[in-house]
């Protein structure tokens, strides 16, 4: 993914705060096992607007997000004195960031390290890492459990030439294998079922948080919500929302 694409999202920090949905407590369930005992600092990578940050307090331990686009961290900041919660934000962009070599005990990154899968970026997250300290990353996928006809057509994507993560970024395997080639210890892989509900006006609304919607025209954001409000009210009917069965890929390895 390009560096220009990665900057188009900060203009949708609002959006996100509405309607990307927080990480279910299955996830912190397992990173919560495999903190390192004693552990005092955790980084979020990549937090946006603090929806992944946010739960590592419950780890009672000091948070610590960061983010390159500095709207994100400016949404992250004016959710955490809202919420009132003691995080601290940083803008700065992952191959360079502004910790004291091994200052962490864990590093996570949600959602986000495809758009950072190389050697400057793991050689820095290993840097910031205390020694066996953990490195945990995950994103979410819809399963092939969800109903076909409920998805957004491709073709409306095609249409306004919709940029998609390419597969090999988001494969469990190919993570773990760059895991292991970047001398991580202990790798492994997990996955997490989860089911979560949403309405016509929530699929619409997720779909303003991608960096492909700020490529459109003005006239071309409206089009295309139109449309793809359109098809998803047909497709629900009757129903009060859709239920979509998705997956959490976890991967993790530790600094030796």
């Amino acid at each position: 993914m390009t560096d220009e694409f990665k900057k188009l999202f900060g203009a949708q920090a609002a959006n996100y705060t509405k309607y990307r949905e927080p990480y279910p407590q299955e996830l912190f369930d397992v990173l919560v096992k495999l903190i390192p005992k004693g552990a005092t600092d955790i980084l979020d990578v990549a937090c946006g607007t603090g929806k992944s940050a946010e739960p590592l307090l419950s780890l009672g331990i000091k948070v610590t997000g960061v983010d390159h686009d500095p709207l994100m961290v400016e949404e992250a900041k004016k959710q955490a004195q809202l919420k009132r919660l003691d995080i601290s934000y940083v803008v700065s962009d992952v191959e360079h960031l502004p910790f004291p070599d091994g200052h962490f005990d864990a590093i996570t990154v949600g959602t986000a390290l495809h758009f950072f899968v190389n050697e400057g970026a793991m050689s820095e997250m290993k840097r910031a890492l205390k020694p066996g300290g953990l490195l945990f990353v995950y994103w979410t996928l819809t399963t092939k459990d969800m109903l076909e006809e409920d998805e957004i057509p491709g073709s409306i994507y095609r249409k306004y030439n919709w940029l998609k993560v390419p597969s090999e970024l988001r494969d469990l395997a190919n993570i773990s294998d760059f895991f292991g080639k970047s001398s991580l210890i202990g790798v492994s892989m997990q996955r997490i079922p989860v089911t979560s509900k949403a309405t016509v006006e929530e699929r619409v609304g997720l779909q303003t948080t991608s960096g492909t919607y700020e490529l459109l025209s003005p006239e071309d954001k409206i089009r295309f919500l139109d449309e793809v409000r359109g098809d998803l009210t047909r497709k629900l009917g009757t129903r009060k929302y859709f239920t979509l069965e998705e997956e959490i890929q976890v991967c993790y390895g530790f600094k030796a």
